[in-house]
């Protein structure tokens, strides 16, 4: 009996391990992303749904994540897989930065702490002993975007650009 779970669970891990590494065959069309990255702008809702719409909209093969952006003291999060390396965060403050406060206030606490960190340093800490992330704030206050910087640095920090921060 041991011997086929142990069977069962070297299988399973194989056939996940190989899908990590499979390549994405809908992933860096050029004349897709090159259709995508023409979208215009204001186009999109300056909300939260829209943002992230607009970073999904600009290339092929991106996958959107839901992430556990209530522990940042953030209203809404999302996390964008833009290829097997690179990703970014979007995280909404839009009550904090309207109003400066939430719901919770030790939640508040965080979130200004987060915001506060981001604009010192350009970076925060998502959790207390996790890595570090890279971020940068839109002109509006209200959305974070973050990336692993040690990930594909080049790639990500592409989507971060002036004409997001300036829209948002």
């Amino acid at each position: 009996m041991k011997k086929i779970i142990a069977l069962i669970a070297a299988v399973a891990l194989v056939l996940s391990l190989s899908a990590c590494f499979m390549p994405n065959a809908n992933s860096n069309s050029e004349s897709t992303s090159d259709q995508a990255n023409a979208a215009d702008v204001s186009t999109y809702d300056k909300d939260f749904d829209g943002l992230v719409k607009y970073i999904t909209d600009r290339g092929s093969g991106y996958e959107k994540m839901d992430i556990y952006y209530d522990l940042l003291g953030a209203d809404n999060g999302a996390r964008v897989v833009l290829n097997k390396n690179a990703y970014v965060e979007i995280y909404d403050f839009s009550s904090v930065a309207s109003d400066g406060a939430t719901a919770d206030s030790s939640n508040a606490t965080k979130a200004q702490d987060i915001l506060n960190a981001v604009r010192e340093n350009g970076k925060f800490k998502p959790i207390e002993d996790g890595a570090e992330l890279t971020a940068a704030i839109t002109d509006s206050g209200k959305f974070v975007l973050a990336w692993d910087a040690s990930r594909s640095f080049d790639y990500t920090g592409k989507v971060v650009t002036d004409e997001l921060k300036e829209n948002w």
